[in-house]
């Protein structure tokens, strides 16, 4: 495991499946080549048909293959945001060489920092250093070549559930693929997205997916919060297509050229030509009905995550919103999420030719994150799988360690500690430091014209 050369990330989505190819070296990523495919086996993100999106990846491979000209055999995969758990840990060694610390003891201290208990349907995916003290000497970041006698790790383990990650580890075994790394889309937003001021500071991230939309909360460089709710922009395309009587391919598309997210950005005289299943002649409906369907599910879903962000004051941080996902290519998104949350709202497009679209971000994020981690990051990472430990521009002299929580094999075995450390759910995942102090903030209610529609989707939504 090495973030230099070839480097193909994988983002498994519910509507498509995005593969992005980056030409790797001193950190920088370079997009070389992209694929993509329908997805078939995937709902909310989470893969529920093995075969078929196996079937989806190799397709969406393929078309790398064709533009780099050689076949890829192992890929970086996204895990979604849903159901994912924090707590912290740490893990003391003694040091071998009381006058050389080694990425050896970086790693013996990995070992002893996931011994923890975890419930036996849940894996430690990621694991992320805070810092190292050696002997008494704390805020150190990479203790190699330190001369010390005990070198202690403290970080932040992130753990999924067995099947989500077991079920796309298969699908891409099917494929006929290595998998290289699992990245928590979460974290490759909050250090590819944002910059320094903005994860020091205080920032949200909000990815509006086709099954799911997920808030990340990210302040002091670390996720402080993760929340989800399960509605997306295939929700939106339900509502038209329910509340219209279109096809859902019909509803879709008419959401993406004529929809807003808000009906204020609408106009009621703007005539749309719709042809309804059980309609024999084409006829008309206004703009701006069609932006009050819209509206009422995209309020439903700021609403619901909005109250939890609130809860832990997310809003009186500087950093405001930013929005990416394939529902944020929706017209009207920022403005919407400005105008309920009251706070500054930019939207997230990368900027390379031939992905200036929102859905492309978590790839985007997936391939830059990969791209960026430091030596000492990738040594825990190998340590975390079990890996034998690769040092970039030396030669591997470290035997694999042994470790039964790697990629290849999901099995892992944990031991029991007397002191359990604090596991904190998913819809409310932060420090309790960044809990205490916590000021509490109450969006002003705004005034909104009461129609038929509100009232039908305010009743089928409670």
């Amino acid at each position: 495991m090495a973030n230099h050369g070839l480097i193909v990330g994988l983002d498994v989505g519910t509507n498509t499946i995005k593969v992005l190819a980056a030409d790797v070296r001193d950190q920088q990523a370079n997009i070389v080549a992209v694929g993509r495919s329908v997805s078939h086996g995937v709902k909310k993100g989470v893969v529920v048909d093995i075969d078929a999106t196996a079937t989806d990846i190799r397709q969406a491979v393929a078309q790398i293959n064709e533009q780099t000209e050689q076949p890829i055999t192992e890929v970086v995969a996204s895990l979604p945001a849903s159901n994912i758990q924090i707590q912290h840990v740490k893990g003391t060694v003694t040091v071998k060489d009381s006058q050389h610390i080694s990425y050896e003891d970086v790693a013996n201290t990995v070992q002893e920092a996931v011994k923890i208990q975890l419930p036996a349907d849940r894996e430690v995916v990621e694991l992320i250093p805070t810092e190292f003290v050696v002997d008494d000497f704390d805020g150190i970041q990479d203790p190699n070549d330190m001369v010390g006698m005990r070198l202690t790790m403290n970080g932040i383990a992130y753990s999924a559930p067995r099947n989500v990650m077991g079920n796309l580890r298969l699908a891409i075994s099917k494929a006929g693929l290595k998998l290289r790394d699992f990245v928590l889309a979460p974290l490759a937003y909050s250090k590819t997205l944002l910059d320094d001021g903005q994860q020091e500071f205080g920032t949200i991230i909000l990815d509006m997916g086709a099954g799911q939309t997920s808030a990340t909360v990210v302040h002091e460089h670390q996720l402080k919060f993760l929340s989800s709710f399960p509605a997306g922009s295939d929700n939106i395309s339900r509502d038209i297509s329910a509340v219209l009587e279109l096809g859902l391919h019909d509803a879709d598309m008419l959401k993406l050229d004529s929809g807003f997210a808000i009906s204020e950005l609408s106009q009621e005289d703007n005539q749309l030509v719709i042809k309804k299943i059980s309609a024999e002649e084409p006829e008309q409906i206004s703009e701006q009905l069609l932006a009050q369907i819209i509206e009422a599910r995209v309020m439903q879903i700021l609403g619901k995550l909005g109250e939890k962000l609130d809860m832990v004051g997310a809003f009186q941080m500087p950093g405001g919103v930013i929005v990416t996902g394939g529902g944020a290519a929706l017209r009207g998104i920022p403005e919407a999420i400005h105008a309920t949350y009251k706070v500054q709202t930019k939207l997230f497009t990368p900027n390379d030719i031939g992905l200036r679209h929102p859905g492309y971000a978590g790839a985007w994020a997936l391939i830059h994150y990969a791209a960026q981690q430091t030596p000492i990051q990738l040594i825990v990472k190998q340590a975390l799988y079990g890996l034998p430990l690769v040092v970039l521009g030396q030669q591997n002299k470290m035997p694999q360690l042994a470790n039964e929580n790697t990629v290849e094999k999901p099995k892992q075995k944990l031991r029991q500690k007397q002191q359990q450390p604090k596991v904190v759910q998913q819809a409310n995942i932060q420090t309790e430091d960044e809990v205490d102090g916590t000021t509490e903030f109450t969006d002003e209610e705004q005034p909104k014209k009461e129609n038929r529609i509100k009232t039908f989707f305010k009743d089928f939504f409670d």
